[in-house]
């Protein structure tokens, strides 16, 4: 069997579980997740009264908008990323489509998986080689691994251990112990990755030397498909000019911050009784990001479930006890939830595109 017989059947594969993953069921599971943690935490302590002195007026919805605004800037501003990345390959609506995609099968999937599997076979079916459908991808994911690199030290060294979490500066706690765990293999990922770009040969030596360990045995195909990967990364990227690394971090810590401000906004929008100044946006932010570190490592759909049972957590001296778990709700339905209906509707006909790709090709092909 040839390769490229093999890579066919790996396509056609991976466009049957794409198409799949749109079935009402493989939605639901996401959605019932988080609203059955949701319901229990309600269950558990929520608070009649402090959910009567919330006020919902204009002013709430405006917030709401807001937080929504930030997530449409988030999706255009990965859209212009991947359109920059791919060399312009894509246009701008086409590179819509396809973070929309991504960003689906990001919350059909256990966050410690991602999207990035699936980003990948995107990409290759949009008329461009394999080698550089993986440089795009993992090219993004450094970037995005750079910006909680820098972003984390320098909230904690300017606000302090309090942009962790509510107490974190009382003495050393296990959450706080954990995040920073995170925090170091972060660095340690980040590291590897960006010496795969600049020295591919001496990670590539390093995979080979860990495939080879008996213990690692059964990695070892893995192992050598990643060391390839990142050989053929390293290729793409050490030919483009600085102001093309510039604009991939521009256009990454725009999207990043706005995803991180969006459930910030949610909070004041509900709460609005709070006194919130620079400092006290600036500790949501952070925590929010802290948040977001951990449920990286959810085995959960896009988190579905895990984030919505710490959100009272991380924000116990600024929301109410006893309706943090509705904030948590309302935060879901405006950033996460739409990207799994909207998918429903926006992976069908791209895959009915690249069929139709497909067949006509064969066509001239065989004429």
């Amino acid at each position: 069997m040839t390769n490229n017989t093999i890579e066919h059947i790996e396509d056609e594969q991976q466009e049957q579980a794409l198409a799949e993953s749109v079935k009402l069921r493989k939605i639901i599971v996401p959605i019932l997740l988080g609203v059955s943690v949701v319901l229990f935490l309600v269950w558990r302590t929520f608070d009649v009264e402090a959910f009567k002195n919330l006020t919902w007026n204009g002013k709430t919805f405006f917030y709401f908008g807001l937080a929504l605004g930030c997530y449409i800037i988030r999706h255009i501003f990965y859209s212009l990323r991947i359109k920059e990345v791919s060399g312009h390959d894509f246009g701008f609506w086409k590179s819509v489509e396809l973070i929309t995609i991504w960003e689906f099968a990001s919350t059909v999937s256990p966050t410690s998986f991602g999207g990035s599997a699936v980003a990948i076979f995107l990409l290759a079916q949009e008329k461009i080689t394999a080698a550089k459908s993986v440089a795009m991808v993992l090219y993004t994911v450094l970037v995005d691994t750079l910006y909680y690199v820098i972003t984390i030290p320098l909230l904690f060294f300017i606000f302090g251990p309090i942009v962790l979490r509510p107490l974190a500066d009382s003495g050393i706690q296990g959450y706080v112990i954990s995040m920073w765990v995170i925090y170091g293999f972060t660095i340690l990922y980040g590291s590897f990755m960006a010496l795969g770009i600049y020295k591919p040969e001496y990670v590539g030596k390093f995979i080979t030397w860990l495939g080879n360990r008996s213990w690692m045995s059964r990695f070892k195909t893995g192992l050598a498909k990643t060391a390839e990967d990142i050989e053929v990364t390293s290729k793409v990227l050490r030919t483009k000019r600085l102001g093309f690394h510039l604009r991939i971090i521009l256009y990454t810590f725009i999207a990043w911050t706005m995803r991180f401000l969006a459930v910030v906004l949610v909070i004041i929008g509900v709460v609005q009784n709070l006194n919130i100044s620079f400092n006290d946006i600036s500790i949501l932010f952070g925590r929010t990001e802290m948040m977001q570190v951990i449920t990286q490592f959810s085995p959960t759909p896009g988190g579905a479930g895990v984030a919505e049972g710490m959100f009272g957590g991380f924000y116990a001296d600024y929301i109410p006890k006893g309706v943090s778990t509705v904030i948590a709700l309302i935060w879901r339905f405006i950033t996460y939830y739409p990207y799994l209906f909207i998918g429903m509707l926006v992976i069908p006909n791209w895959l009915r595109g690249v069929m139709k790709r497909r067949a006509s090709d064969k066509d001239n092909a065989n004429s």
